[in-house]
């Protein structure tokens, strides 16, 4: 097999760094979605907590389905190119939707990969 170039082992454990945060967060947002739906009564309140709760779900999926990806790339996978170029595209996108900053490492990931 050939040897794993620098700058993709440098990506694939900034990569498993971002993912388990991500799925710490996921964790966080869907426990607090369900916590603060729970707690405060009214329509509202409950929709939005389910919404958070929702929220929470789709970053863990997408967190733990990253987590695989990158291990796939450490393994320097075919299939893992693809399913970390996918995304990191579906990244750019919901940061560039939420005006979040943190855009820039999936955008360096890309135009690496």
């Amino acid at each position: 097999m050939a040897e794993r170039p620098l700058g993709l082992t440098i990506i694939c454990i900034l990569g498993f760094l971002g993912a388990i945060l991500g799925i710490l967060g996921g964790l966080a947002i869907f426990g607090l979605g369900a916590f603060f739906g729970g707690m405060i009564e009214g329509m509202f309140w409950g929709a939005l907590g389910a919404l958070g709760s929702g929220i929470g779900i789709v970053a863990l999926i997408i967190s733990i389905v990253l987590l695989y990806a990158y291990y796939g790339l450490w393994n320097m996978k075919k299939w893992a190119w693809t399913w970390t170029m996918i995304l990191e595209i579906i990244s750019i996108l919901l940061s560039l939707a939420s005006l979040n900053a943190g855009i820039i490492i999936p955008v360096i990931i890309v135009i690496y990969l």
